[in-house]
């Protein structure tokens, strides 16, 4: 286990009863140590109310990713999951190791609390099965005071951004910072350059496994994102960093600009951060956004305490303890009955959300799992070595791979569909 969930474990142990066995447990990937006292503060509240005491078990991006699978195929797991949206939702409900939670969505009324879109964002043949709690927005993060430094305004389109980075360099500030070190941070760039590029619908269709990845259109993504490489728009330690080190460049100065999720504000130097819209490619194309959503889910495995896990979850659908758990994060409570109080920065991403023509989840968490796990890398090696045509045909023989019944629907450059141009990939 992480050391930051043994920590936790003991903090939350203090409530718990003498029992260790009587305790349930839920199990959560952490983001910052805001999150996780958010969680410690519901759950004493639970347990004082309740009498249920709750094992809080925190682990790293990297090992719940990797022990999640486990728990819901074996006959031990912990008895309430923190999960995320999309396909990466739907491929388990679909495999039969998710228990439904139609019957918590009438009696509680959630389809009143959330709406019918959220509804449907967690449901799979008319069937919800997931609680949500979070949702946040992706999108440009910039310091005002590198920005002025430099003498550049926040830009909106793209040539403003590609000029912006030699006036950020010749002011010996980094203009965009990203770190791959977990490869995921990178996929936001082929996101909205494909969004702002060629929209939503066909976003949707390539994340579904239907595009040749050597379609004109995917070329001119990783096009787009080349100019930006080759103009030294990038940090030159993009492999070394970690998914938060972008915010730590920006709040100390050092950085100007990162695309990033809400979530990953810092409360030090807040003031000095502003977000915007990713910026403008072509005029005529409306605006998507990428807006991910954090759930709760019950694993399918027989559970002789699930009436108690169901009181949890009741408990994780009000609005007072939805707004406790987005408390001075980035993020916001799907609950239509909770009123937030937003800092200027958080009301500004709200906006941006807002004001979008529609919006998507992240690519990892549209495309189907296994595909997400070797295509990923693929994604995030192109910030660093940025060959389109390696780059598309590694994805294209990826997704004839793992998207089988799935025939590209374009002809590509006069290949037949979903037949790779060289061979070896």
């Amino acid at each position: 286990m992480h050391k930051h969930s043994i920590g936790l474990l003991l903090l939350l142990t203090s409530f718990a009863l003498p029992c260790q066995s009587s305790e349930l447990s839920l199990a959560i990937m952490h983001g910052n140590k805001q999150q996780r006292d958010n969680f410690a503060t519901v759950l004493r509240n639970f347990h004082a109310q309740s009498g249920i005491s709750i094992q809080l078990r925190v682990y790293t991006d990297s090992e719940y990713k990797a022990l999640f699978p486990g728990w819901l195929t074996g006959d031990h797991s912990p008895d309430l999951l923190y999960w995320q949206g999309g396909e990466r939702l739907l491929s388990y409900v679909k495999s039969g190791v998710l228990q439904p939670m139609g019957d918590l969505w009438r009696e509680q009324n959630w389809s009143a609390s959330f709406g019918q879109q959220m509804q449907n964002a967690v449901s799979w043949q008319g069937q919800p099965y997931a609680l949500p709690y979070s949702y946040y927005h992706w999108g440009i993060f910039y310091s005002r005071s590198a920005l002025q430094r430099a003498g550049v305004s926040p830009p909106t389109d793209w040539p403003q951004l590609r000029q912006s980075c030699h006036q950020l360099r010749r002011h010996g500030i980094t203009p965009l910072v990203l770190g791959t070190k977990e490869h995921w941070p990178a996929l936001a760039w082929f996101d909205y350059l494909n969004l702002r590029l060629n929209g939503l619908e066909f976003h949707q269709q390539l994340t579904q496994g239907q595009i040749d990845y050597r379609d004109p259109r995917v070329i001119e993504v990783f096009s787009h994102w080349r100019q930006l490489i080759q103009a030294r728009c990038f940090n030159d330690n993009i492999s070394t960093l970690d998914w938060n080190d972008g915010m730590s460049y920006l709040s100390y100065g050092k950085g100007a600009m990162t695309l990033m999720g809400s979530f990953a504000i810092p409360a030090q130097r807040s003031e000095d951060i502003r977000t915007m819209p990713f910026p403008t490619l072509k005029s005529s194309m409306p605006r998507y956004e990428d807006a991910p959503l954090d759930l709760f889910v019950l694993p399918a495995r027989p559970n002789p305490r699930l009436d108690e896990v169901k009181q949890l979850l009741v408990y994780l659908g009000r609005s007072d303890v939805q707004l406790l758990l987005n408390r001075n994060l980035g993020t916001f409570t799907p609950h239509r009955d909770s009123s937030q109080e937003l800092s200027p920065l958080q009301k500004a991403s709200k906006d941006v959300l807002s004001g979008a023509a529609g919006v998507t989840q992240y690519f990892d968490r549209e495309v189907l799992p296994a595909f997400d796990r070797v295509a990923t890398p693929v994604i995030a090696r192109f910030a660093e070595q940025p060959d389109i045509e390696a780059t598309v045909d590694r994805l294209e023989a990826l997704r004839q791979q793992h998207y089988p019944s799935e025939p590209a629907s374009h002809t590509v450059d006069g290949h037949e569909p979903g037949v790779p141009e060289t061979s070896g990939q």
